[in-house]
């Protein structure tokens, strides 16, 4: 059993490690952070593309729209007593 699973993640770790040299990954875009009541919000466009440096052709190519919301609770700081 352990030697199937050490042939199986020799069988991962050399394809993992041919795609990481052989691909470029290329990320564009533009983001709007602004401060919101309790949080913050990011909006924008990221262009991404994926492209084997071997063949000089493209893989995969994104562009994907980002609308994003976080809100943070209240907090509450406890402060020391001063005596």
């Amino acid at each position: 059993m352990i030697a199937t699973l050490e042939a199986g993640m020799s069988i991962v770790d050399d394809l993992i490690e041919n795609l990481v040299e052989r691909n470029a990954i290329e990320v564009n875009g533009t983001f709007t952070i602004s401060v919101i009541n309790g949080g913050v919000s990011v909006k924008g466009h990221v262009l991404s593309v994926v492209r084997d440096e071997r063949k000089k052709k493209e893989i995969l190519k994104t562009d994907a729209p980002i609308d994003a919301q976080v809100t943070v609770g209240t907090i509450v700081v406890p402060l020391p007593e001063i005596k």
